[in-house]
C-alpha cells in the first residue's frame, strides 16, 4: 500500500474493520468512541503515516486555518512581532502566508501592489489579515472598501481602520515616560523629530509628548515632524542650529536618534554632554551605538501574540457584530549612556 498523505480515511477503515464514520470521528476529535477503538485508530493511522488533507476540510468547514500576514522583516522590533505571530498562530495550529511590498511614497503603482498581494491571499482563501502600519498611506478608499466587503477578520497594528482590531503599543505611556526622564534630568529647552501623522503612532506619539512637557510647566517644546527619510538631516540641523539650541532631542523612533547622532557630530555637538538623545523601540543595534541609546522599548513578540489571538478569536467566533477592539501593549523606558543631566548653561 503506497503511504503518505493519499492514505484516506476509506484505507484505515478497511484496515481496522472499523466504518469511516468511527475513523472520521476519531481523527477529527468529534465524537464519543471507546478507548480501545480510539487507540486502534490512532496506531493504524501512524503506522500508515496518514496526514489530514486541510484542503478537503477547508471545503468543508469554509476556513483553512491559514492568514495572511503583510508584515516585513523591516528590522528587528517588526522581526519580533512575527515571531509573536508565529507562536500564537502555531499554538492554534493555524499557518500563514507572510507577503509585503516595497513603499518609498503614495503613488498609484504601490497602491496597486499591495492590493495585488491582498488578492493573493485571499485567491488562496486565507481566514484572516494581519496589517502592518507602514502600509497606513496605501490605505486608500477604494482598498479600503474592498477589504471590508470581504467580510473576513482583519488586524491592524499600530494602526487603526474603522472596521479592524488593533494592537497598538500604550504610546501615552511611552510618550510620557520620555517626557518625565528629560525633564528629571533638568532639560528645559527639548525637541522633538517624529514622522508626518498619516502614521498614526507617529501622532499619538508626538502629541503625548508635547502634552508632558506642556503639563510640566518646566520647558518647552521644539517640534519637527518628516515624510521621509531623506528629510531627517535636514530636519535635525534645523533643531540643533534653533535659538536656543535644545539640549534634549526625544526622536520618534531608534532610526531617527541614529541620524540625529551623525548630524549632531557633523555640528561638533557631543553626546550626551552638549545633546541628550532618547529613541523609541530598542532596536538590536540601539544598545551598540557610541553612546548605547536611551529608548522606549516596545514589545514586539508580545504585539504578534496579540494580534495572532485575537485574530483566531474574530475568525472562530460566530459573532461577528462584535465592535473593533483597541488593545494596548505596555512599554517601558531604558536607560543608557546617551542622556545625561542638562548642560548648566541650559
Amino acid at each position: 500500500m503506497r503511504q503518505g498523505t493519499s492514505i484516506s480515511l476509506k484505507q484505515i477503515a478497511e484496515s481496522t474493520n472499523l466504518s469511516i464514520t468511527t475513523i472520521s470521528r476519531v481523527l477529527r476529535d468529534n465524537g464519543e468512541v471507546s478507548s480501545d477503538t480510539r487507540k486502534r485508530v490512532l496506531d493504524a493511522a501512524k503506522k500508515m503515516r496518514y496526514r489530514p488533507n486541510m484542503l478537503v476540510q477547508g471545503i468543508q468547514t469554509g476556513k483553512t486555518r491559514t492568514m495572511g500576514v503583510v508584515v516585513p522583516p523591516y528590522d528587528s522590533y517588526w522581526t519580533s512581532v512575527l515571531c509573536g505571530i508565529h507562536d500564537a498562530l502555531t499554538e492554534a495550529d493555524h499557518v500563514y502566508i507572510n507577503v509585503w511590498c516595497p513603499y518609498t511614497g503614495s503613488d498609484h503603482s504601490y497602491i496597486d501592489l499591495l492590493q495585488e498581494q491582498l488578492h493573493r491571499l485571499i485567491d488562496r482563501r486565507v481566514d484572516g489579515f494581519i496589517l502592518w502600519a507602514h502600509l497606513a498611506p496605501l490605505y486608500n478608499e477604494n482598498l479600503i472598501k474592498d477589504l471590508e466587503a470581504r467580510d473576513l477578520p482583519v488586524v491592524t497594528i499600530d494602526h487603526e481602520l474603522s472596521f479592524a482590531d488593533c494592537v497598538e503599543t500604550d504610546e501615552w505611556l511611552g510618550a510620557t515616560l520620555a517626557a518625565e526622564h528629560l525633564l528629571e534630568l533638568g532639560h528645559k529647552h527639548i525637541a522633538h523629530l517624529g514622522w508626518d501623522s498619516f502614521y498614526k503612532w507617529a501622532h499619538l506619539r508626538r502629541t503625548f509628548f508635547e502634552q508632558a512637557i506642556e503639563k510640566s510647566g518646566k520647558a518647552s517644546c521644539l517640534t519637527i515632524t518628516c515624510k521621509e527619510d531623506e528629510d531627517v538631516e535636514g530636519a535635525a540641523k534645523t533643531l540643533l542650529s534653533a535659538n536656543p539650541r535644545p539640549t534634549a532631542i526625544f526622536a520618534c523612533s531608534d532610526r531617527v536618534a541614529k541620524m540625529i547622532y551623525a548630524v549632531a557630530g557633523q555640528m561638533g555637538l557631543k553626546i550626551p554632554g552638549d545633546l541628550s538623545v532618547i529613541g523609541f523601540a530598542d532596536l538590536e543595534f540601539s544598545q551598540w551605538m557610541q553612546p548605547s541609546l536611551t529608548t522606549i522599548r516596545q514589545n514586539g513578540r508580545e504585539m504578534g501574540k496579540v494580534a495572532a489571538k485575537t485574530l483566531v478569536e474574530r475568525s472562530c467566533s460566530n459573532n461577528r457584530d462584535i465592535p473593533p477592539r483597541r488593545i494596548q501593549i505596555k512599554c517601558e523606558i531604558i536607560k543608557r549612556a546617551s542622556t545625561a543631566v542638562a548642560p548648566k548653561n541650559n
